[in-house]
């Protein structure tokens, strides 16, 4: 494949820059070893896409790396749209179901205005995120180009809420918990989520500067949630 000539990869393993992921010997493809760390530089490249996903949900670095530089990130891209749909019915469900969006009648736009608002946050800790990246790495930014770095933020924003999948069973089994258990799934959700936006900026970044860009990025996480219900409260008054 041509792409595999041009498209830039890396290790990850080690997170490496390298030429290439396979070398094609006649009708055999071979996968290719990092030169850093001598390992097989991506296996994922002979997995389903499927596998490739259940191990970004398990917070595995290597699955990330793929995702954000070695892989086709259209896939992704729908998955991300899906998530977006299920996370806004989610927070819309939740706010009905505690009555702060009390007539029915505007639920639908309830759903509209929470669908405004997760695109919202998503924005805002894409920015954040690109400001961090180019407060501790302006030199790197500026050497591969502002576009480049703002596709990488904004895969690994899609790739973090891949955690909203598992707002889906407490939307399904809703009538059979109390607001306790509602509350304590939605934390949960919350601090995957966290984790997984952590690790996948993490495997973007130096060695050197994890523990750094950490802080920076449980920070942002911090000031989006406080977004979040700043916002809340406004859709909430626009109902009442």
């Amino acid at each position: 494949m041509s792409i595999n000539a041009i498209k830039p990869f890396v290790c990850i393993n080690c997170g490496h820059r390298v030429r290439e992921l396979y070398k094609k010997y006649s009708n055999t493809l071979k996968t290719t070893h990092c030169d850093k760390c001598h390992q097989i530089t991506d296996k994922y490249i002979e997995f389903e896409e499927f596998i490739i996903l259940i191990d970004a949900l398990l917070l595995d670095s290597c699955a990330f790396r793929h995702i954000i530089y070695n892989g086709n990130f259209k896939i992704h891209w729908k998955v991300f749209f899906v998530v977006l749909l299920l996370e806004s019915f989610a927070l819309c469900r939740y706010k009905h179901d505690s009555g702060r969006i009390a007539s029915s009648h505007l639920h639908e736009r309830g759903f509209y205005m929470c669908t405004i608002q997760n695109i919202g946050e998503y924005l805002l800790i894409s920015l954040m995120l690109l400001l961090i990246t180019a407060f501790l790495e302006l030199k790197q930014m500026l050497k591969f180009g502002l576009l480049n770095f703002t596709s990488i933020i904004l895969k690994v924003v899609a790739i973090s809420n891949l955690s909203k999948f598992f707002l889906l069973p407490i939307l399904v089994w809703r009538n059979n918990t109390t607001d306790f258990g509602r509350n304590l799934h939605y934390m949960l959700v919350t601090s995957h989520h966290l984790c997984s936006l952590v690790l996948a900026y993490e495997a973007t970044r130096a060695k050197n500067l994890r523990w750094i860009s950490t802080i920076f990025v449980i920070s942002a996480f911090a000031l989006k949630e406080y977004f979040r219900y700043f916002t809340a409260l406004q859709i909430e008054s626009f109902f009442i």
